[in-house]
């Protein structure tokens, strides 16, 4: 995947239409290639590296006019990857950025693979891997807060942090490789005060990146929540109020949902995928019944389960069963139930606290969000996570506990070579996270995450 002397082009832009599109080509003959497929407009200036957008005709196949837009050179230590690049920006059109990339691969370029533009800004320096990774995460955000934590660890937020800790830690493998080399030499054994403040310190500081972790987790990658319950409890029409707009169809008669529906919404910044679920009943048709079989696995695979019972009338046997059932962990921790039609009469039987909602009114659906929103993160306000990459918590997770072999090694007493074998597999582990480890197999499968033309 990562040919590094190769010449790599592929679209830029989002697929579809478009006002306006983009193609990027990276390698020591962009320029070259780029030049092949554009003419500069007779009135406007010709492209010159670092300058200005020049405007000019883009060409196809045969030299002849394929749209007109504009055309940018840069040098290797201004663009993206970190070599010289070259942008071509027509209309938005698929054919024609598509003929651009054929006629690129034509004059030399390779097509470019998922995430090797970036790979390429992380070989030549611009960015480290945690960088590179929050790239990927902010094209991916689905909502304003996930591409706020996504650009500010794009910008440094996790490396500025892991940078002091690889220093401190590289500095005490430098004494210990000393004591070690010179053993006779008393001046050079570490001195142990220090040395174990430092490794507390350390520690603490590898606990204290992790501790926000499963709420920056929740940020990165969000959450489901299955929508359950009997037929025409009104479970697809308390999906559309959560949505705010008409998605599921709904009419008075049960069984009308008979597979799953599936909609994300923007919980408070947490990415909350709605799955809408068919009725959970005895079935005869045999498509409902696939259905009621997708709505088991929804239920049993999702992180929150949402009970929708119909106050409106008295309580089945089964509605009885399934809130006796959420009173007991582990389902008590991940199910919220709610009494639907409360704009209706009441003859529901419940013991206890429920949330009573209505699907046609509105009314209670935002302390019924607020209730989900508890269940995920807390009602604390959510401050913006550093860790929330399962990823880099499993190497701090393995950093910190060599770092605790170490100290228990120190105590102990156990020779300076073994303390220095657990330090070098802490900085080893921090080294994972921003890349100063190079593990190939690890980079094929982060930038295989990437879409092409990152």
């Amino acid at each position: 995947m990562h040919e590094l002397d190769t010449t790599l082009v592929a679209v830029a832009s989002p697929p579809g239409r478009g006002g306006v599109g983009c193609v990027r080509i990276s390698g020591n003959r962009s320029e070259q290639i780029a030049r092949r497929l554009f003419a500069p407009s007779s009135a406007g200036r010709a492209p010159v590296v670092g300058g200005r957008p020049a405007f000019g005709r883009f060409l196809d196949r045969r030299g002849r006019p394929l749209d007109h837009g504009y055309l940018v050179l840069f040098a290797g230590g201004a663009s993206y990857t970190g070599e010289p690049t070259a942008e071509l920006w027509p209309h938005g059109s698929p054919v024609v950025l598509a003929e651009l990339v054929e006629r690129a691969v034509a004059e030399g370029a390779r097509p470019a693979g998922p995430g090797e533009f970036t790979y390429r800004a992380l070989f030549h320096g611009r960015l480290d891997l945690a960088r590179a990774e929050a790239v990927r995460d902010l094209v991916d955000a689905r909502t304003r807060f996930q591409a706020r934590v996504a650009f500010q660890q794009a910008e440094g937020a996790l490396s500025c942090r892991i940078d002091p800790l690889r220093e401190t830690l590289i500095d005490w493998i430098a004494r210990a490789e000393a004591a070690v080399e010179f053993v006779d030499e008393s001046e050079t054994h570490l001195a142990t005060g220090p040395f174990r403040r430092a490794l507390v310190e350390l520690r603490a500081a590898c606990d204290e990146l992790l501790r926000g972790f499963d709420r920056g987790r929740m940020v990165r990658s969000g959450a489901t929540l299955a929508v359950v319950g009997l037929p025409n409890a009104g479970k697809s029409s308390l999906f559309n109020r959560l949505l705010a707009r008409e998605r599921a169809i709904v009419t008075e008669h049960a069984g009308t949902t008979r597979d799953t529906l599936e909609e994300d919404l923007d919980l408070d910044g947490i990415p909350l995928r709605l799955i809408d679920t068919a009725g959970l009943r005895q079935a005869a048709h045999p498509v409902e019944s696939a259905g009621v079989d997708r709505a088991r696995r929804a239920r049993a695979e999702a992180d929150l389960v949402l009970l929708v019972l119909d106050g409106s009338r008295p309580l089945e046997d089964d509605e009885r069963a399934a809130l006796a059932e959420l009173a007991h962990p582990p389902e008590r921790e991940r199910s919220v139930a709610v009494l639907n039609k409360c704009d209706l009469p009441e003859q529901a039987e419940v013991a206890g606290s429920i949330l009573r909602v209505s699907a046609l009114t509105g009314a209670g659906t935002g302390a019924l969000l607020a209730e989900l929103r508890r269940r995920l993160v807390g009602s604390a306000p959510l401050e913006d996570p550093v860790i929330s990459d399962v990823r880099h918590a499993t190497a701090l997770r393995a950093a910190a506990a060599a770092l605790g072999r170490a100290a228990e090694a120190d105590r102990a007493g156990m020779s300076e070579e073994l303390v220095l074998e657990d330090l070098k597999e802490a900085l080893a582990r921090l080294g994972e996270i921003t890349g100063e480890v190079h593990v190939e197999e690890l980079y094929d499968r982060i930038f295989a995450t990437f879409c092409i033309g990152k």
